[in-house]
């Protein structure tokens, strides 16, 4: 009796594989930002934090490793009218996380040399990756992401939700 549910199921499977691989094929995601933006909003930071551990594995030269996720953080899509100088503006219109990687004690104060910006642009098929740190160790990925406006300077953040 098992291997007759075992093999109707199988077959079930097999049936509707063929309908959704075809539908699914048709409307596959493009790039890395398009495939994460299609995971609900609860993996995108993970993704995102799977991206980084890739492109830490081959570039020898991002460290120091994150071994150990302190926060993982969307920043969401870039907007265009981030302030001048800003870590954020070259990435308008990109779709951001931050990683802030280190141990997970409120005695240890967060390393700007471990917070690291995972960067996602249309249709691009792998993410960039910029680390926090300014040639002083100061952290240039405030969790405010700076814009202008015509009637001044103001700052706003993303309304991507945050995941810890």
């Amino acid at each position: 009796m098992k291997k007759l549910v075992l093999t109707a199921a199988l077959l079930v499977a097999a049936c509707n594989q063929g309908a959704t691989t075809a539908s699914s094929t048709a409307a596959a995601p493009q790039g890395v930002m398009e495939q994460t933006l299609a995971q609900s909003q609860e993996m995108q930071p993970v993704a995102a934090l799977t991206a980084l551990n890739h492109y830490q594995a081959a570039h020898a030269d991002s460290t120091p490793r994150c071994t150990e996720v302190r926060e993982s953080a969307a920043r969401g899509i870039i907007p265009s009218d981030v302030t001048d100088g800003s870590i954020y503006k070259p990435f308008a219109g990109d779709l951001v996380f931050a990683i802030q990687c280190g141990p997970r004690l409120t005695t240890v104060p967060p390393d700007p040399h471990q917070h690291w910006l995972v960067v996602m642009a249309p249709g691009a098929p792998d993410v960039t990756v910029i680390s926090c740190a300014d040639a002083h160790g100061n952290d240039q990925c405030s969790y405010r992401i700076p814009r202008g406006s015509a009637a001044g300077t103001s700052t706003a953040t993303s309304t991507a939700p945050t995941h810890s």
